[in-house]
């Protein structure tokens, strides 16, 4: 996440999309069931999710050849994106990092609205939902356990700046003591005067001492609270349930130096509108006053759409792909995918298709044999060579 405010328009229209990218921005998944926590935020600007690699060691995502593994998700409101034109109600935004570091990052993004009423059936609605509900929860303790917190620590403050006070005001009267003390005849009287303010000064430094230990524990308590993350009792915790199959938008953010992929609206996960207004009532928006910016053709960055949308990584036969960067002249920069095939075996659609030949004649055979048995006049010597050949 980024307080860069250069935010893009994600549009099907001119000039806000700029090509096609069916090959340059490949993008397969397979997200195993993960143990996810939540991490406190008090700023209040997202909901911070972890996600834990796959336990079999297999790849998360394959974009254009490079493995990337979740690095963190976070849900704003509203969207970091606007869809034609317009902010979605909140985002999810699944951070990837490269698993060699030979890439840029990657950020997944999907819009989420809200709906009254019906909602689809999904396990990517209901786990959003959960997760949100939690993430608000939170938020929601995190911030009780930090005002009393902060009224303790204001407490201590206070007292340690009252004893400050005591102790500037007793330094003030010793001093003003000392310079009386050859003038006054009542030297001894202000000697002891003064006696007394010196004795107590050690009493009040052990005190102030004693409190300052007692506010720097006070401190070292609120902070381990907030850096310990909740575990979200969440059985099927997947985002294979989240991101959706469909097409998507990409492009590249030169300034952070970032790739991204965009769902727009069509794939939108819907949840419940008192699960929007639950984020939205402890959510800050991420950015003040945000508008997309232009470069006067268009988004500063150009957008480009998939039309064949994402896949299953555990069924593309990565070993058989070579992967071909073809950069045209012109406003083309699209990557050419060519599959080549290793084995000498006959494509499998003819043997699929023999297969069926053979078993349909067989079928026909012997259908053929019982109608012979059941009108054959000797039926105990009936044989295969006694059955008429239909062709002659």
């Amino acid at each position: 996440m980024s307080d860069q405010p250069v935010l893009m328009n994600i549009s099907e229209t001119s000039p806000y999309l700029n090509g096609i990218c069916d090959l340059k921005c490949d993008y397969s998944f397979y997200y195993q069931l993960s143990i996810c926590s939540i991490y406190p935020n008090s700023s209040n600007q997202f909901l911070h999710f972890t996600y834990e690699t796959n336990s079999n060691g297999t790849k998360q995502v394959l974009y254009n050849g490079i493995e990337y593994n979740v690095s963190g998700i976070f849900v704003v409101s509203p969207s970091v994106h606007f869809f034609d034109g317009n902010q979605a109600e909140a985002e999810i935004i699944i951070n990837h990092s490269p698993v060699l570091g030979n890439g840029l990052p990657l950020s997944v993004c999907v819009p989420i609205t809200s709906s009254v009423g019906s909602i689809p059936n999904n396990k990517g609605s209901k786990l959003l939902s959960e997760m949100i509900r939690f993430g608000v929860e939170r938020i929601i303790v995190i911030n009780e356990i930090e005002n009393e917190f902060n009224n303790e620590i204001s407490g201590v403050d206070t007292t340690i700046s009252s004893m400050n006070n005591k102790m500037s005001s007793m330094g003030n009267e010793i001093s003003k003591l000392k310079s009386e003390l050859p003038k006054n005849r009542k030297g001894s009287d202000n000697s002891q005067k003064k006696s007394s303010l010196q004795s107590n000064e050690p009493s009040m430094q052990s005190n102030e001492s004693s409190l300052q230990n007692q506010l720097s524990t006070i401190t070292n308590q609120l902070n381990n609270i907030l850096d310990q993350p909740d575990v979200l009792n969440i059985r099927d915790y997947t985002l294979e349930f989240v991101i959706p199959k469909g097409l998507f938008f990409s492009y590249t953010d030169t300034n952070e130096s970032v790739n991204y992929i965009v769902y727009g609206m069509n794939d939108a996960i819907m949840v419940d509108l008192n699960v929007i207004e639950q984020l939205q009532s402890v959510i800050v928006p991420f950015y003040s006053n945000p508008t997309y910016n232009t470069n006067g053709n268009g988004n500063v960055y150009q957008v480009f759409f998939n039309q064949t949308g994402a896949t299953n990584l555990l069924t593309t036969n990565l070993s058989d792909e070579i992967y071909i960067d073809c950069q045209p002249t012109g406003s083309s920069n699209e990557q050419t995918n060519i599959t080549t095939s290793t084995s000498n075996e006959p494509p499998k659609n003819s043997v699929m298709f023999l297969i069926y030949v053979i078993f349909f004649i067989s079928v026909l055979f012997l259908i053929y044999m019982l109608f012979s048995y059941i009108t054959h006049p000797d039926k105990k010597n009936f044989s295969v060579g006694s059955v008429k050949n239909p062709f002659t």
